[in-house]
């Protein structure tokens, strides 16, 4: 191996490691400025200093940061590398209201075939549920309304309900409540619409 090649492949695994670094250092800073560990509150002011510059880093708009990103996407890194706190947080889940041109109403939610894909959405799900920039989780959602307009296509209209569920407590669950609470966060509504011989969600 010439040593041109070496240092090559030495720079771009230290850029690979310093992208895993950056985001492992974010994950695990939101996780506990959001109390979801035993970690005391007074702590609090420490993983607002240490994310400043991971979350200024994955937060911006500018290309290098882009860039960063779409790495990021493409190496499979971009989520999985925080701290897993010993509790259950809330999970998110979509949920989609399908109304029909006869009056009917019925509930769905997304639905893939194959247990890797079902981990995939569930992963896609956790990271809308994360993101604070309003029409990157509209384009998402957006996308899983496609997926199941397609499964129903005599549906008029959907509204998609975006939220929080909350899993009951010890003392619930003992006392016999085992339903969950959903949290609505999002509420939103797509039509069809079409345009030279096309069907287009809005």
């Amino acid at each position: 191996m010439s040593l041109k090649r070496r240092n090559v492949y030495l720079a771009w695994g230290a850029f690979h490691l310093a992208v895993v670094g950056v985001i492992c250092t974010h994950e695990t800073c939101w996780t506990l400025k959001r109390h979801l560990t035993i970690i005391p509150v007074r702590w609090d002011g420490a993983w607002e200093v240490l994310d400043t510059l991971p979350s200024a880093l994955l937060a911006s708009r500018s290309w290098v940061t882009t860039a960063v990103a779409t790495y990021s996407n493409a190496a499979g890194i971009e989520a999985g590398y925080g701290y897993f706190a010993p509790n259950i947080p809330p999970t998110h889940a979509l949920v989609f209201e399908c109304h029909y041109s006869d009056g009917r109403v019925d509930y769905q939610r997304p639905e893939v075939r194959g247990d890797a894909a079902q981990l995939r959405l569930t992963t896609l799900i956790e990271q809308i549920g994360r993101t604070d920039y309003d029409p990157w989780r509209i384009e998402l959602i957006k996308l899983l309304a496609q997926s199941t307009w397609r499964e129903h296509h005599d549906a008029v209209w959907l509204r998609a309900f975006f939220g929080t569920v909350i899993p009951p407590t010890v003392r619930e669950y003992r006392a016999g409540k085992q339903e969950r609470t959903f949290n609505c966060l999002y509420v939103y509504d797509f039509r069809r619409e079409t345009s030279k011989g096309e069907q287009t969600i809005r």
